[in-house]
């Protein structure tokens, strides 16, 4: 995934069209649109003015999150897949998510065949 394309998916984690985001970080939207395709190189001046807008610019630049501790390939990539959907999809696969760990979470000494701690096989001794 190049630069690029990490930038346009940070303006969507931020819910920003891309004038409004072209706006914000202080340039047009012509310019903007060559910076999501990869049209137009970073300088250092834009990526100063994309750290004051809140964009994760250890991801634009690497791919991987800058936030907590670094994430190997495939969290990184279902963390980007969900931050850049929006906000009510977010909510729905967060529940989801929370729903499944739930639902795969046993307490312990439970079993696949019973929830119950005290569940113990039948095992003959002859």
């Amino acid at each position: 995934m190049s630069f690029g394309t990490r930038l346009a998916e940070e303006r969507k984690r931020l819910g920003l069209k891309q004038a409004e985001f072209a706006d914000l970080v202080g340039t047009d939207v012509p310019k903007q649109s060559l910076y999501e395709n990869d049209r137009r190189e970073l300088r250092a001046d834009y990526l100063a003015r994309l750290a004051d807008a809140e964009v994760d610019i250890v991801y634009v630049l690497t791919g991987r999150r800058s936030e907590g501790e670094w994430l190997e390939q495939a969290p990184s990539d279902l963390l980007s897949a969900f931050l850049s959907l929006p906000p009510d999809l977010q909510e729905a696969l967060a529940r989801l998510t929370l729903s499944l760990r739930d639902q795969f979470t046993r307490p312990s000494g439970s079993s696949l065949h019973s929830r119950k701690s005290d569940y113990k096989s039948e095992r003959r001794t002859d």
